[in-house]
C-alpha cells in the first residue's frame, strides 16, 4: 500500500498540486495510532510533540497543509485485516471513508477505529501546519461518513487495491465508470495493472539505473 500511494502521488503530481490534494502513505494514520495512548490522557493536548515521522509527512517540500493542501488521501487498515480509503478535508473537518465491504463493520465499530485519527488530527494540523486563524476550524474532533453508491466487493482480499482505486476516482471527481460502476472483472484487471505499474515505475528503473566508473 505504501508503494502504491508513493507511485500514484508521482503519477498524479500535477493534478494533485493544482487541486490542492495530497496522496500520502499509511504511515499518517499508523503514526497517530502509535502515539494515541500517550496523547489521549493529556490535559494540554496542544503541547504534544508529534515526532519527526509525522512532522515530515505534514511538511512535505512544496506542500503546506491548509495553504497548498486542503484534502489528504490516505489508506487505513482496520483491525489489521481490512483496508479502506480516506479523504480528509482539512477545512471542513470531515473524513469520507471509502469502504469496499461496509457490512464487515457496523458504525459503532467504525467510530472506535476512527477515534484516534478524528480526535488527534486537529491538534496535529494546528501544531505542525500552523494554519492562520482564518483557515483553522478549531480543535473539535473531525467527523466521518462512509460513502454510499460505490462498488461493494463481495470477495476477500481485494480491499487494498480497491481502496487505492477509490481514492484515485475521488481525487479526479469520480469520472466514468464511477466508483459505483466497478465490476469484479475490473477489479481483477486493476490488480494486474497496479502490479505492472509498480514494476515499470519502481522496479525496472532500479535495475537499469545509470552506472558511473
Amino acid at each position: 500500500m505504501k508503494i502504491l500511494m508513493y507511485m500514484l502521488a508521482g503519477r498524479h503530481k500535477e493534478m494533485l498540486h493544482r487541486e490542492g490534494l495530497a496522496f500520502t502513505t499509511p504511515h499518517l494514520v499508523s503514526g497517530i495510532q502509535e502515539l494515541w495512548k500517550r496523547f489521549k490522557p493529556l490535559r494540554r493536548k496542544d503541547l504534544f510533540q508529534w515526532g519527526k515521522r509525522l512532522t515530515e509527512l505534514v511538511l512535505k517540500a512544496g506542500e503546506k497543509w491548509m495553504e497548498d493542501v486542503t484534502t489528504i488521501y490516505t489508506p487505513m487498515i482496520w483491525a489489521d485485516k481490512h483496508w479502506v480509503g480516506l479523504a480528509i478535508n482539512l477545512y471542513m473537518g470531515y473524513v469520507e471513508i471509502m469502504d469496499p465491504q461496509p457490512s464487515l463493520n457496523k458504525d459503532k465499530k467504525v467510530s472506535t477505529f476512527m477515534e484516534a485519527l478524528l480526535t488527534a488530527f486537529p491538534y496535529l494540523v494546528k501544531k505542525v501546519a500552523k494554519p492562520q486563524q482564518t483557515q483553522f476550524r478549531g480543535l473539535e474532533p473531525f467527523y466521518w461518513k462512509r460513502m454510499k453508491d460505490i462498488y461493494i466487493n463481495e470477495r476477500s482480499g481485494d480491499c487494498g487495491p480497491l481502496s487505492i482505486k477509490f481514492m484515485e476516482f475521488h481525487a479526479h471527481g469520480d469520472p466514468a465508470p464511477h466508483m459505483s460502476g466497478i465490476t469484479d472483472i475490473a477489479v481483477d484487471d486493476l490488480r494486474k495493472q497496479y502490479a505492472m505499474d509498480v514494476y515499470k515505475t519502481i522496479v525496472l528503473p532500479a535495475y537499469h539505473a545509470p552506472t558511473f566508473p
